[in-house]
């Protein structure tokens, strides 16, 4: 395929023109990738619309206006040219428009310039990049056009800082390194609403992504512009390093790497590979075949979804009973007028026959305002049937959940009740059942003899047993035991009270994975294994347990081998009912 590498900046003329990388990422956050994705190069222009997306939020997008305008140009990416009259570059995808951009960013926090910029490339990368100084230094060294564009910008006063510190660090921004993989990623989180979709971490707000995403459709690929919307039909972006993203707002992005350029600076496999994946996938955002997901990915009842709270057999018979009358739906995507209305039909059909709902955005990747008074008046509509309502992870949308409990004030009706994530929702409507179709007991203190390890023991058995157990007591939120806790040597029978076991997250936080009730057993695996805890043990209100430590087993089981035998029993059966809620529980 014909195309030559880039020789204008020195350092970028020593590319070998085989290197040929393909990446793609989606919106949840999978990637697929094939070739030389991991070998790092320049980003050069792609650069442009994060620089621009960082003046955006800097300082808005009305004074960005003032310096920058986002017609289309239909000329050279490193065209001299200017707005007659005002002075402005025609957009911030070409050089003239990329170097007034540049040089509204101010260090705010740090050394230079430079470094926010860098800060906010990294954020859109999922890790740390750098600057590749050789490149930097070859582009310093050739860059005269674009100092001569630099001073036809301050003498416009379209900028108003000097000229060489403002080229320096549009060449530094320009030299970035980067891989296929990053440059997918960047290009995913301009898919996801300004979400980096693998990090979790929201780096752009939604208002921002589209003004980018609306430059980058009509400009990003320079005079080739229309040639690329008509054929491709994504907004993109190219470097003169030969890498090329595509986004697909709302489901993925593309990048390519391939050094030969076409003589319009775009890579010449980039284009062809970018071609042929919209053809093939339809992705062209004017495809008729091109259809959004529907905004309920799943709808369950707590009949196959249970919160990671272990329940006693009563509460699991009311549950496995009354468990139809809960309605969950995991909703996904982004949230329309249309969604909303089609998520209140599927809430509202046959609302008579349930009595709680949840409606979990853990999957939602944006949510438009216009939704606020639709999901009110379902709120509404649940609780006129009798039902109660709740949202799980809403807060991942703070504009929309301020926006909502706004709404709900200024009508005068409760706030509607919401919950960290989807597991403390289930919670909340199991307890609900339990309250209204069992006998919901404040969880009295057993007795040794009625705790499920001692079913099928004797009453001289369990006299036994007594003796070699230490009753202890822990206040609520008292931690029972640490995660970094090695060489286990006891367990404990609970008798009252709820234990929530925790695991840490990559990024530091807790998450439960069970909680425990009067009647379980806590570190039986770890005693039993002399191996390490799986996770921190903390008193969610006031607990009592007996302790029963290794050394003290080994002594039943001398005394009574029979008496072990049936606590071993006992304890696998335990361990087979948590091990069979656990497949209902939600992940």
């Amino acid at each position: 395929m014909s195309g030559e590498v880039a020789s204008y900046i020195p350092e970028l003329a020593t590319a070998d023109p085989g290197w040929f990388g393909i990446s793609m990422v989606t919106a949840d956050g999978s990637v697929y990738e094939v070739g030389d994705t991991r070998r790092e190069f320049t980003i050069q222009s792609i650069s442009k619309p994060l620089t621009f997306a960082l003046a955006l939020e800097a300082i808005g997008g009305e004074e960005v206006r003032k310096h920058v305008d986002v017609e289309p140009s239909g000329e050279a990416f490193n065209s001299i040219t200017l707005q007659p009259g005002t002075g402005r570059p025609l957009n911030p995808m070409v050089n003239a428009g990329a170097i007034a951009t540049t040089s509204l960013i101010e260090p705010l926090g740090f050394d230079q310039p430079i470094d926010r910029i860098l800060n906010e490339y990294s954020a859109f990368a999922g890790r740390d990049l750098s600057v590749d100084e050789a490149v930097f230094s070859s582009e310093n060294e050739t860059g005269h056009r674009n100092r001569a564009i630099a001073h036809l910008l301050r003498n416009a006063e379209v900028v108003d800082h000097e000229v060489e510190e403002i080229v320096e660090t549009y060449f530094r921004q320009c030299a970035t390194l980067v891989d296929c993989r990053d440059l997918a990623t960047i290009a995913a989180t301009l898919a996801s609403t300004g979400v980096n979709p693998v990090t979790k971490e929201r780096v752009l707000r939604e208002d921002t992504v589209r003004n980018v995403l609306s430059v980058m459709a009509s400009c990003g690929m320079y005079d080739s512009a229309g040639d690329w919307l008509y054929s491709v039909g994504l907004p993109a972006k190219s470097g003169v390093a030969g890498g090329i993203i595509a986004v697909l707002p709302g489901q993925l992005g593309i990048a390519v790497y391939s050094p030969p350029l076409d003589p319009h600076g775009n890579s010449v496999r980039g284009v062809k590979v970018c071609e042929d994946i919209s053809d093939e996938l339809h992705l062209h955002v004017m495809s008729p075949a091109r259809r959004p997901p529907p905004p309920v990915r799943v709808e369950r009842s707590c009949l196959n979804s249970r919160s990671k709270r272990l329940r006693s057999q009563n509460e699991q018979k009311i549950l496995a009973k009354y468990g139809h009358r809960v309605k969950v739906l995991e909703l996904q995507g982004e949230l329309s007028f249309a969604a909303g209305e089609l998520i209140t039909s599927s809430a509202l059909n046959r609302a008579d026959e349930t009595d709680f709902a949840v409606l979990d955005f853990n999957a939602v990747r944006a949510i438009d305002l216009i939704d606020v008074p639709i999901f009110s008046h379902l709120v509404e509509s649940y609780e006129e049937a009798g039902g109660e309502i709740a949202f799980s992870d809403i807060d991942r949308h703070p504009l929309f959940a301020e926006a909502f409990s706004r709404h709900r004030d200024e009508d005068g009706v409760h706030p509607v009740r919401s919950f960290a994530d989807l597991d403390l929702a289930l919670e909340w409507c199991e307890h609900g059942l339990i309250e209204k179709y069992g006998d919901l007991d404040p969880d009295p203190e057993l007795s040794l003899a009625q705790h499920a390890a001692t079913i099928g023991m004797s009453p001289d058995q369990i006299a036994l047993l007594a003796k070699h157990l230490d009753y202890r007591e822990y206040e609520a939120g008292e931690v029972i035991y640490e995660a970094s806790e090695t060489r286990v040597h006891e367990m404990l029978l609970v008798t009252a009270g709820k234990i929530s076991i925790l695991l840490r997250s990559d990024d530091g936080s807790h998450r439960r994975v069970a909680t425990l009730s009067p009647g379980m057993t806590l570190g039986e695996v770890a005693m039993l294994n002399n191996g390490d805890r799986i996770g921190t043990s903390v008193a969610d209100t006031r607990v009592a347990a007996y302790v029963l430590e290794s050394g003290d087993l080994e002594a039943l089981r001398g005394a009574d081998p029979a008496l072990v035998a049936i606590l071993f029993e006992n304890l696998l059966r335990m361990m087979a009912i948590r091990a069979s809620n656990l497949r209902n529980t939600v992940h």
